[in-house]
């Protein structure tokens, strides 16, 4: 019982840390069920794929097939599918198939050397199957009423472990998408803790900020360069954190940053990420986001943005950008090596992917599209 329970923790862990199921159904099969391989394989009726989270003693081609799709087709397969969730049970005695499944025996069974399955479902709903299946060999015993128990007794805690584990999966799966957008912001954006420390900051803002040092990254936080607007700075940063969420007028502002090797500012524009109160109504400091720009700078669209909002080809999200960024057609062919008719027939490309007739539309919207913040 001791070692099971130490094996309850294991599952546990891996609710968590998916790289540890791996782990589990080694130590399930080894140490608990004494078989030769197992897996736990996962349906996603909704998201359309299958995988296995964890397995053990498996070839790298079956499971590899089992993703693929091909699983569905084998018997056993289709014979735990529709056992009751949480019934564990031998599903497979190759004895008892030899005859009433002969191409199952001779291609699956006997040349992987597998006498005995046993399984039991975890879920089976309309969202999601997921299931466990450990095999045993043709020389070892058929699994007994005591392995099929223990495996019984394990099904609750593999059931909350892994409906943790897809909510980890979702959130970071969230995360991951948030942080591709951010990455293809047209603005830089430097994200601050409420004590000045820099949580996120897209590689829009890291070209900035390397080409205009009136903003600088210190350690873990941010400096300006002069010393009154690095303090006033400071001062915006700490009312932002501070901010009511219902105070709209305070939640935006802005300061211009200087530096004596460039003509214009660094424009910063500040907003609270605050959303949270206490039961009385104050405020509770919150995140920072900073917003940047930089006149001198040319327009900080990454070319995956346009392909990916209209369909673009590199080249032609290139003509695109230079045209932005105040490039003539002859000029964009001259840098491009290309003879200007090539740009003018890109340009018409161009305009028919937007919905747009001309040049100024093109750079009318990806100017007005680069600067709503919200």
């Amino acid at each position: 019982m001791d070692g099971l329970l130490d094996f309850i923790g294991e599952i546990y862990e891996a609710s968590y840390n998916p790289g540890h199921w791996n782990r589990v159904m080694t130590l399930l099969c080894e140490n608990v069920m004494d078989a030769r391989s197992g897996a736990i394989f996962i349906e996603d009726h909704q998201g359309g794929t299958r995988s296995m989270i964890g397995y053990h003693g498996l070839p790298k081609a079956v499971v590899a097939s089992y993703r693929f799709g091909i699983g569905k087709y084998d018997y056993t397969f289709q014979a735990q599918r529709d056992e009751p969730v949480g019934q564990a049970r031998q599903i497979i005695d190759s004895r008892a198939v030899k005859d009433a499944h002969p191409y199952y025996f001779r291609l699956i069974l006997k040349p992987n050397d597998i006498g005995f399955i046993s399984g039991m479902n975890i879920f089976h709903d309309k969202e999601w199957l997921v299931g466990i299946g450990l095999h045993r060999s043709f020389s070892a015993e058929p699994f007994s009423d005591t392995d099929i128990a223990k495996l019984r007794l394990l099904y609750p805690h593999f059931k909350r472990a892994i409906r943790i584990h897809r909510e980890f999966h979702r959130l970071r799966t969230r995360q991951q998408t948030l942080h591709s957008a951010l990455s293809r912001f047209m603005l830089g954006l430097i994200i601050l803790e409420p004590d000045g420390t820099v949580t996120y900051r897209n590689p829009v803002a890291d070209a900035l900020l390397a080409r205009h040092n009136g903003l600088a990254l210190t350690g873990a936080g941010i400096k300006a360069y002069y010393a009154d607007e690095d303090a006033r700075l400071a001062g915006l940063i700490a009312e932002q954190a501070k901010a009511a969420p219902k105070d709209i007028a305070t939640r935006n502002t802005a300061i211009g940053l200087h530096h004596p090797d460039r003509d214009n500012a660094l424009t910063v524009m500040l907003a609270t990420l605050n959303e949270d109160q206490t039961p009385n109504g104050e405020p509770i400091n919150g995140t920072v986001a900073l917003y940047i720009s930089d006149p001198d700078s040319p327009l900080n669209i990454p070319a995956e943005t346009l392909r990916s909002l209209y369909e673009m080809t590199p080249s032609e999200s290139s003509v695109a950008i230079a045209l932005t960024n105040g490039l003539s057609p002859g000029q964009i062919a001259d840098n491009n090596g290309t003879s200007v008719d090539t740009v003018r027939s890109q340009l018409k490309a161009i305009y028919s992917k937007m919905g747009v007739n001309k040049q100024q539309d093109v750079i009318r919207t990806l100017l007005s599209g680069a600067m709503q913040v919200r």
